[in-house]
């Protein structure tokens, strides 16, 4: 003989469905995070590069002759 399945208690479901509707609205707020974070680091990307690009060319690396227009 099987036993019936346990009924969760009221306090249970109330949780339940505070984490569900946590997880619901939290999408758009991560989504946001992470677009935002995205933009940071291709920013810093972009800064890096043109950092090690003008200490490159102060250094003289970088050779320009026959670019003139």
């Amino acid at each position: 003989m099987t036993t019936p399945p346990p009924r969760l208690s009221p306090t249970a479901g109330l949780l339940n469905a505070a984490a569900r509707l946590y997880i619901r609205r939290a999408r758009n707020v991560i989504a946001a995070q992470e677009r935002e974070l995205d933009e940071a680091r291709n920013l810093n990307h972009a800064l890096r590069a043109a950092r090690d690009y003008r200490a490159s060319q102060q250094a003289g690396y970088i050779d320009r002759t026959g670019l003139e227009t």
